[in-house]
Order: C-alpha cells, then structure tokens, then sequence
C-alpha cells in the first residue's frame, strides 16, 4: 500500500513536473518563435525588395548609358558627312566601342524616314521607311532623345528596344536621327530578367503600363505581349492604380502573393516581382517547426532534476527573448545581445549577433556600392548629384559659391585599344589620385563614368580664380607620365568649368550645371584639347590652353 502510494506519489510529481516544464517552455518557445517569425519574414521580404531595387536600379542604368552613348555619338557627327552616305558609313563602322551596346544595329535615318543613310551592321531585312515607326515620330516631332517602347524588331523578330536622338546641324535643323536597337534578352542588357526568380516559384514582369504591354518577363513567351485585361490580375492593376514597393496582395486565383514593386524611370517602366507567400516564407515555418520540435524533446529529461533547475536553466532564454522582443519592438537598439551561459541559449544568442553582423555589412557594402565608383573609389554620378543639390540647398542660407570642373580624358581610348583594358583601369586610378591631390579634403572629386570625372569646389571668395587654379593643377598633374609596368603613358584632359554663384542656386539644378560643364568641356576640346575652358550663358565659353 505504502510503495503503491509512493509510487502514485512519484508519478504525480513527475506528472506535475512534467506539465510545468511543458507549460514554461511551450510559453517562452511561443514568444521567441513569434520574435523570430516576425524578423525573419521581415529579412525575406527585405532581400526580394532590395534585389528588385537592385535589377531595377541596373536597367535603367544600362538604359541611361545608352541613351547617353548616341548622344555623344550624334554630338560628334561631323555635319558635313550627312551629305556624304559612303563617308558617313565608315565613320559609323568606326565607332567600334558602341557596337556592342546596340547588337541589331546602329541606324542613321534621314528626317523624312527613309532610306537609312548609314547602318551597322548591315542587314538586308532593314526596312527602308521608319515612318511608321512610334518612336521616329516622337523625335521628329519632341526634337529630343526618345526610348521606344517594348517592340518587335523587323530586322531580326526579336523583342527588341530603341533608342533614338536627333542630329542637328550647326543652325539647329534636324539633320538627322541616330537609332540604336537592341534586343530586350541580349546578354549585358535585360537578360537578368528572363529565366531568373524570386524563390522557387516566383517571377519577374517588367512592364511598361504607359503602352499596356510586358517588356520582358520570367517566362520568356511572355516578351512584348499585351497585358492582361483590367480586372484579369489584381497585381498588375494595383501597380496601375499606384501601388509601390512591398506588399502582401491576393491574386486572381486566391492566393496570397510577396509582391515587390518598383519602379525603372528613364523608360517608365515597372518592375514586378511576385512570389507565392507559402514558397516566400517556407524557411521561417521550417524554423518554426523544428524550434517546436526540440522542444518537445527536452520533455525527455528528468523531471524531478528539472523542477529544481527549471528556474535557472529557462533564465537565459527568458533574457534572450526579451532582448529579441525589445529590439523587434524598437524599445531598444539593434545591437548584440549578451548571455552568460554556454549552451544552446549562447548558441541563439552567437547566431543571432552572426546574423545581425552580416546584415549590417550588407546594408554597409550596398550603400558602398550605390554610391561609389568600383574602380577607382571615387563618389559616382549618384553621390555626386546628391551632393551638388545640397549644395545648392544651403547656397540661399549663407554666401557661398559652388563651382564644377567637368574632365574629360584626352586620348585614353587609344590606351585601351593599344594596350588593354587591364592597363587603361591602372591609368584611371592613377589618374584618380592625382585629381585628388589637386582640392582641398572639402571638395569633391568624382568618377561620373568612362574616362569622365568632376570636381565639385565648395565656397570661395573668387570661385572663378579658384576653380581656375585647380584646372591649372589638374593639367599639371596630368601631364606629367604615368609609369605602369614598362610603359610610360600620358593623357591630357579638356576641362569645362562652370560657376554657380548664390544668386543663381535657386533657378538652376544639379543636372543644368553638369549640363553647362560639359558644352564647356567639349569647347575645351574643340580649341586644341589639354586646355580649360569656362561656361559662358547663353553662347560660347571662353576657352585657356595649358601651358
């Protein structure tokens, strides 16, 4: 009676035991699994964001250095070859280094429409009239650069797009149009698109809703085709009714889809990229079955060791929820968590700091990467822009000037074609750090792309004379040769400088003043290379040779 009563004992206790140490972790396996349901979703919903932000950001950059290509192109067009078609075809063929941005062809197209005036490459399927074109006729008649929407080439039956700038003589007549073709899927180009998803079951759609019609997408039928009717997607309609960024949205058939979207500026283009929710957040319920799986295992253990030691061994877990729960909530600052123990709560805590470390970094090498040249180190377009519009900001708050030296390389192609690639990237980090020795640690020096770069000169007493002076130690630093293995290299440069004073900060951009350094860079150019010349509105610059 006694042993069945103690045996009835020892199995209420164990029972209680059991129950508590089931009810205690079950409760603190319930808060920190919601902690890192929520955390993790939020980090799989950040990486689908930033790695649309990232295609997008990269087509509309391969768009935008496109565009600005033919431009340069078409501003180096020698009027008088427009009379000349034989003339004019070999000078197209020469221009080698723009080919391959435009693989179904580059086209010079007389304004009436036809027949092209010179083509590269050359193909019999051209077709000899481009009125019927949309584009042709947006330029003709906007007399600006124009990007055609998503389109069937006639040449090749490829989804292709087009890129076209008008030519004018020196008495602004249109002379003529420079069209560049290239199809959507070519390699360097949008061929991140085609083939490629978000997850295992997930697409991308890159539209343009202005035109009603896919660009490119996933599925590779799906290029150049109208898009769905009106109320056929719910995805596609709320991205026309205004719709960006991150969002939960349930599609035609019921189901919940992560939707990403955002937008490609210079075509006016969408980027969609859409995944089921169950395949987005798979891993988070994974993790969240395998945490309720351990802990049921630890019921294993002893229940009477467990009783006495429950409080002390569910202390660094409850501590370690709560700091997960406060950082979650924005009670406290993210930031690695402590724990004294060294079993599997210190195990959470390393994976936690581990992970944290990374995304930190991450975030660290993308805003690196979004706003500074690879190559040399330099502030790109991007931060320089940012920094010019707040320049321009602050110039009405106080008396300040601003100045811009926009620099272009003299002869740099010839390095690259003579002698490589490889040899032309250590001539522009040379070059890099020489136009960094000539400013002061508060001026900006940048790479804008190519062999391009501008200095950015903050507030002087005469902006004229200082920016005079820094040009004048540009050239000097430039002329000296630069020693790269056994070859002794030297490149001049044309430098456009324009002024800005605190008058004019607000009425003008950062893109106008860019703008205005270049048309003097090119002046510079035109009076003999290696010389400065400075912005004059509305006409001619005045131009110095470097002596």
């Amino acid at each position: 009676m006694n042993l069945r009563l103690g045996s009835s004992l020892k199995i209420r206790i164990a029972a209680v035991a059991g129950i508590m140490f089931l009810t205690g972790i079950t409760l603190i396996s319930l808060v920190a699994t919601k902690i890192l349901h929520g955390d993790m979703q939020d980090l799989v919903s950040k990486q689908q964001l930033t790695a649309a932000s990232y295609i997008a950001r990269d087509i509309d950059g391969k768009i935008v250095l496109r565009r600005d290509s033919l431009k340069r192109v078409a501003l180096n067009i020698p009027p008088a070859l427009i009379a000349d078609p034989h003339a004019l075809q070999q000078w197209l063929d020469d221009r080698k280094a723009i080919h391959t941005m435009f693989p179904t062809g580059l086209i010079i197209i007389p304004p009436d429409g036809g027949p092209p005036l010179a083509d590269t490459p050359h193909l019999d399927t051209r077709p000899i009239s481009f009125t019927d074109r949309d584009w042709f006729r947006d330029v003709v008649a906007s007399r600006d650069n124009v990007v055609s929407k998503p389109l069937i080439a006639r040449a090749t039956g490829e989804p292709a797009l087009v890129i076209a700038v008008p030519i004018f003589d020196p008495q602004n007549n249109l002379q003529a149009i420079l069209a560049g073709v290239t199809p959507l899927a070519s390699p360097g180009f949008l061929d991140l698109i085609q083939g490629a998803q978000p997850g295992t079951q997930g697409s991308y759609q890159l539209i343009s809703l202005r035109h009603r019609i896919f660009a490119l997408a996933t599925e590779k039928e799906t290029a150049v085709t109208p898009l769905p009717a009106p109320g056929s997607d719910p995805i596609i309609d709320q991205a026309a009714a205004g719709a960006r960024g991150l969002r939960i949205i349930t599609n035609a058939q019921g189901n919940e889809e992560l939707v990403t979207i955002v937008e490609v500026p210079q075509p006016d283009w969408l980027l969609i990229a859409r995944q089921p929710t169950s395949d987005a957040f798979a891993p988070v319920s994974n993790t969240l079955r395998n945490i309720l799986l351990i802990t049921a295992l630890l019921v294993i253990p002893s229940f009477i060791v467990l009783i006495a030691a429950l409080s002390r061994l569910l202390q660094p877990l409850a501590s370690l929820a709560v700091d997960l729960h406060d950082m979650a909530e924005g009670r406290r600052p993210m930031r690695p968590v402590q724990t004294a123990s060294t079993d599997e709560v210190a195990d959470v805590a390393n994976s936690f700091n581990r992970l944290q470390e990374k995304l930190l970094e991450q975030e660290h090498r993308l805003a690196e990467m979004a706003h500074h040249d690879p190559l040399t180190g330099l502030p790109n377009r991007l931060l320089i822009t940012d920094r010019m519009e707040n320049s321009l900001r602050q110039m009405p708050r106080g008396e300040q000037s601003m100045a811009v030296l926009f620099l272009d390389l003299d002869d740099f192609k010839k390095v690259n074609d003579q002698y490589g690639h490889q040899v032309g990237d250590l001539l522009l980090i040379e070059i890099a750090r020489r136009l960094s020795s000539c400013v002061r640690n508060a001026d900006t020096v940048g790479r804008l792309g190519g062999d391009e770069f501008l200095i950015l000169l903050g507030t002087a007493g005469n902006p004229l004379k200082a920016a005079e002076r820094v040009a004048e130690k540009c050239l000097a630093a430039l002329a000296r040769p630069v020693y790269i293995s056994n070859l002794s290299l030297a490149v001049g440069a044309s430098i456009g400088i324009v002024i800005c004073e605190k008058l004019q900060a607000g009425s003008v951009t950062a893109s106008q003043l860019m703008s205005q350094a270049d048309i003097a860079m090119y002046r510079a150019k035109a009076s003999g290379r290696n010389c400065y010349a400075v912005y004059s509105a509305p006409l001619s610059p005045t131009s110095h040779s470097h002596v």
